[in-house]
């Protein structure tokens, strides 16, 4: 499919094919006629009915949403762009059908799905609340309205390797310099089910795989981050490569406003990531070595055994010879030196089995006393192990429970500004008060 059926696209990236598109969402409630519980209707049955009440049209996502009751279904649908909807809730509104294996006739009632969006006067309010009279140039970067949150992004349209997705922050840069200078961007991972058609599943959770991320955009000016705000208003995610079906992925904007992107928050993600990886990287370097002493060990292993093989071969060839040699001997022997012969070898036979039983005693002590050294080896290291990576998780906890308490404390400078301020306005308000009763007073 071409990109020049959707005149209404805006390009975000050519080489990933992905472009912004208009929200076109709708909410379809079905109810019974007579108001009756629908105990009897079979959703899937309802949504293939949809299915053929939007012809010739499709939907491009349909969904059916938690209901609190069994009076009615509630369905969340989505379409290629808006006009494609509008025909549809035309033709869809006040259809009533009746329930197949039932006598329940059901009516559809479908409209535009609305969307909360933040407002200029929700973030400037919100901004001036917490930083005061102070201008937009005064104040940090991430603690004034420069930074947008963009909820619910596919992990794997933005990932340089499909079979390890991680969002690349130059495509996110690249992506939304669209609305001007970018200062930084950051991310993280969201594991909730998005609302992504079909490529993109849920199926990664069951492998730990996050299949949404969270970007945080931050930007150099006022001026960007406002177009950035309205620019993204209404819009959907679509993927599109020639000769191949568009998919679409709806997202989530909103403001930050728990200072995510301010320079010490930032700094300090980075460190625990540089952490993280450095100890990841420790980890699989000390993997791979155990791999390679494992091979080793496997390979000298096999070695020695071949070599025992060849030796114990030697010696068969050895044992049979001497054998044809001892039969030939014998032959040639009277009676009487064969039966010294024989008594010789008895002999011979009862001294080797007495000094082979304290060879084997001896043998069985030295390897029991092996077995317990290594016993106690594996027990010491599995300790060091256990104690080390209990150490690891409390510096985590304790890194954590620091980012928390400053955190606080800085909620706590912002909560005792404010309520000074308070004050002094309610300080001021009540002079004024004061004035104007005076005043009232000398006019009397």
């Amino acid at each position: 499919m071409d990109i020049a059926r959707f005149p209404d696209c805006v390009k975000l990236l050519d080489h990933l094919g992905l472009y912004l598109r208009d929200h076109a969402k709708v909410r379809i409630l079905v109810i019974s006629e007579t108001g009756e519980p629908l105990v009897d209707v079979n959703s899937w049955e309802v949504m293939e009915k949809l299915h053929k009440l939007a012809e010739p049209e499709r939907f491009t996502h349909l969904r059916l949403q938690k209901s609190p009751a069994l009076e009615f279904l509630l369905f969340e649908g989505q379409f290629q762009d808006r006009e494609i909807m509008s025909y549809v809730i035309r033709q869809m509104n006040n259809t009533k059908f009746k329930a197949q294996g039932s006598n329940v006739v059901l009516t559809v009632k479908i409209k535009e799905d609305g969307y909360e969006y933040p407002t200029v006067e929700e973030w400037e309010t919100y901004f001036k609340t917490i930083n005061g009279k102070k201008q937009w140039q005064e104040c940090s970067p991430g603690e004034r309205s420069d930074t947008v949150i963009i909820k619910n992004l596919p992990t794997k349209w933005f990932s340089l390797d499909s079979n390890n997705p991680k969002p690349c922050e130059r495509f996110l840069k690249d992506a939304l310099a669209l609305f001007g200078q970018i200062r930084k961007v950051d991310y993280e991972d969201c594991v909730e089910d998005g609302e992504v058609s079909d490529d993109v599943t849920s199926l990664g959770n069951q492998f730990g795989i996050p299949v949404t991320f969270n970007a945080y955009i931050q930007y150099q000016n006022y001026a960007s981050f406002k177009a950035a705000m309205g620019g993204l208003k209404g819009k959907q995610l679509m993927r599109l490569f020639p000769g191949q079906k568009p998919t679409f992925s709806p997202f989530v904007v909103d403001y930050d406003r728990a200072g995510f992107m301010a320079d010490r928050a930032h700094k300090i993600r980075k460190a625990e990531r540089e952490r993280l990886a450095e100890e990841a990287k420790r980890k699989h370097e000390a993997y791979m070595k155990q791999q390679n002493e494992l091979m080793k060990k496997q390979l000298e292993k096999r070695q020695k055994k071949k070599r025992k093989l060849e030796e114990k071969k030697i010696e068969e060839d050895k044992r049979q010879k001497d054998n044809s040699t001892e039969k030939k001997a014998q032959k040639n022997m009277g009676g009487s030196e064969m039966k010294e012969v024989e008594t010789l070898e008895d002999e011979c036979k009862q001294v080797a089995a007495q000094l082979l039983k304290g060879v084997l005693l001896k043998v069985a002590t030295m390897e029991r006393e092996r077995l317990m050294e290594q016993r106690q080896d594996v027990m010491k290291r599995y300790s060091e192990e256990k104690k080390r990576q209990e150490d690891e998780i409390k510096m985590v906890q304790e890194n954590q429970a620091k980012s928390a308490e400053a955190m606080k404390v800085r909620e706590k400078e912002l909560r005792e500004k404010l309520m000074k301020k308070f004050k002094q306005f309610e300080e001021k308000k009540q002079k004024t008060q004061d004035k104007i009763q005076k005043k009232k007073h000398i006019i009397i």
